[in-house]
């Protein structure tokens, strides 16, 4: 089904495309119209003169003078576009328009890029116009400036024209870098991995917010924030070569990488200088801007040159970097051999298909890992479950060979006491086979069971027990019995083994009468099994020597299945105390253990 709704998108997906294409080729709309728009043309006949001035930056400024024509007929405008330049327009020597620095406050003394439209009025014909221009830095003491007259809206045409392709591929650069940065923030967070898309995006950005603040369209957009969009291009330009080798470093060798990060932290000392040195009012970002040019070159071939000794690793790697490196210095060469950024488009596209195919790549990498990953936890799933399913059954003949040896040890030591008995008293050996063959009657299916059994069967099968030995031992043995709590379920032949422990090496290693309490009780999610004596006990060193084969047996089961435990507890003279805790699980199974 998704194959063919993929191939029904692209089939109806080409089919408006050619109904576009023909529709643009055939179908036009007719328009007749008597009146132009207004157009603009650039100011001819313009004299200039550079003249001192103690108060401007680098002590002078520029003056254009020329005339407005006399034969206009309507209202129109000057314009005209300025770089880091403060400006004064006056008419017959009258200031009708002044842009400069607002005061000592600023933390430079740029005015950034401006348009500078001035209304002309049809009654200003023939007047003198005087454009008064004063230079922020020395580098700009040379700039050339066209005056225009016409439709603002002509120029404003005009000017996004030119600027559309750089435009659009800095929206583009910017939207492709925030999809990144989402989709590697969704992974990062629930995979932990998209690290390198993160930073891949978050160079996409600056790249684009460098070019779409640097075009001399933007300043219509946003006449009151030419300084920070200065500044937010000139961030961009100096901090955008750290997030592009933070994301190229992982295509070379682990030894290589250290001249990758160390150019990040100089370019990042760098920065923090520049940026000093533009608070304190020593030199702004503008005059130290040939230093980051500098800087930029150096990154760029210190990356062709570590892709070249590399070359066999690289190889296998798209050839795109190459370019954008290229595009870079050609970008660099042309702005100084220009004197301005507009229209560098070459490392911006070289950047932005870079950034499009390894982005591409990188995910459909990522999804192939994560295909990959799938199946490895699948086989590991199956791997784990065939272990789980060995195990379970390795853990079932454990238990049914303690359970065999726990059944063979209690059949042969009641056979010995009705042994005795028939030596000793016939009468009572009769009363002891009758007991033990109505036990086992009774009992034979608790003894085979491979589960658990109801406390209750376990109680009335250790009675039986406690009542043999006491017809053996007579008035030596004293069962009590606590019960509290009885709707559980446990391993069977879990107390007797203990009990039968209690009697053999407590009690019966003392000459007078000793007492055997069996206690049950619930306390908060457990349920707590104790049987107390007050035979002659043992040291707490001795308690594993004191383990008989059936209390070994006990334990394990109670661990593997009930996730039990059992504590011994002795004093030597005093008597034991065994303990045993069945924790009461709160889930569907809890039925198992309690009900």
């Amino acid at each position: 089904m998704s194959k063919y709704s993929v191939w029904i998108s692209i089939v109806v997906g080409a089919l408006m495309a050619i109904f576009l294409i023909v529709l643009c080729a055939t179908d036009k709309v007719e328009v007749v119209q008597s009146r132009t728009d207004q157009e603009y043309e650039q100011v001819e006949n313009i004299t200039c003169r550079e003249k001192e001035d103690t108060d401007a930056p680098i002590g002078i400024k520029k003056e254009y003078m020329f005339t407005i024509d006399e034969s206009m007929k309507c209202d129109t405008n000057l314009a005209f576009y300025t770089v880091h330049q403060y400006v004064e327009v006056y008419l017959d020597g009258q200031c009708v328009y002044s842009m400069k620095s607002s005061g000592s406050k600023r933390l430079g003394k740029t005015v950034g890029s401006n348009w500078v439209i001035v209304p002309i009025y049809r009654e200003d014909a023939g007047r003198e116009v005087r454009v008064e221009i004063t230079p922020v830095y020395e580098s700009f003491r040379d700039r050339e400036v066209d005056f225009l007259m016409g439709s603002e809206l002509a120029i404003y045409k005009d000017r996004l024209s030119k600027d559309l392709p750089q435009l659009i591929l800095g929206f583009m650069a910017v939207f492709v870098g925030f999809i990144f940065i989402c989709v590697a923030g969704y992974n990062i967070v629930k995979r932990h991995r998209g690290h390198g898309v993160a930073v891949l995006g978050l160079f996409s950005m600056m790249m684009g917010l460098w070019r779409l603040t640097d075009t001399r369209f933007t300043p219509f957009i946003f006449p009151d924030q030419s300084v920070l969009l200065f500044y937010i291009s000139v961030t961009m330009l100096m901090l955008g070569m750290i997030p592009m080798l933070k994301w190229a470093e992982e295509y070379f060798s682990t030894k290589i990488r250290w001249i990758l990060n160390l150019y990040c932290i100089v370019t990042a000392l760098i920065a923090l200088v520049q940026l000093m040195l533009q608070v304190t009012g020593i030199c702004d970002l503008r005059e130290t801007l040939y230093v980051t040019h500098i800087w930029i070159a150096a990154g760029a071939i210190t990356t062709i040159a570590i892709a070249v000794y590399e070359r066999r690793k690289y190889s296998r790697k798209s050839k795109l970097p190459y370019i954008c490196v290229a595009g870079v210095i050609g970008d660099l060469a042309a702005f100084y051999i220009k004197g301005n950024s507009s229209g560098l488009l070459f490392s911006l596209l070289a950047f932005f298909l870079y950034i499009v195919v390894m982005g591409i790549a990188t995910m459909f990498n990522y999804s192939e890992q994560e295909v990959l990953l799938a199946e490895q936890n699948r086989q590991l799933a199956e791997q784990d479950r065939a272990l789980a399913e060995k195990e379970r059954k390795l853990t079932q003949r454990r238990i049914a060979a303690m359970m065999s040896q726990i059944r063979t040890h209690f059949i042969f030591n009641v056979l010995t006491t009705i042994s005795t008995y028939c030596k000793t008293d016939a009468q009572k050996a009769d009363k002891a086979l009758i007991r033990f063959s109505r036990y086992l009657r009774k009992n034979i299916r608790i003894i085979e069971e491979e589960g658990l059994i109801d406390f209750s069967m376990e109680l009335e099968q250790l009675e039986d027990y406690v009542a043999l030995e006491q017809m053996r031992f007579e008035d030596r043995i004293a069962f009590v019995e606590e019960i509290e709590v009885r709707d559980f379920q446990i391993p069977p032949l879990t107390i007797q083994p203990i009990v039968e422990n209690a009697i053999k090496h407590g009690l019966l290693e003392q000459d007078k009468r000793g007492t055997i309490i069996l206690r049950t009780e619930k306390k908060e999610k457990d349920i707590l099994i104790t049987v107390v004596d007050d035979g002659v006990g043992f040291e707490p060193q001795d308690s594993e020597k004191e383990d008989s084969v059936g209390i070994r047996n006990v334990r394990y089961r109670l661990e593997h299945m009930v996730d039990g435990r059992l504590v011994i507890e002795s004093e030597q003279g005093e008597g034991t105390r065994v303990t045993i805790k069945i924790p009461v699980k709160e889930t569907e199974n809890a039925g198992d253990l309690c009900r």
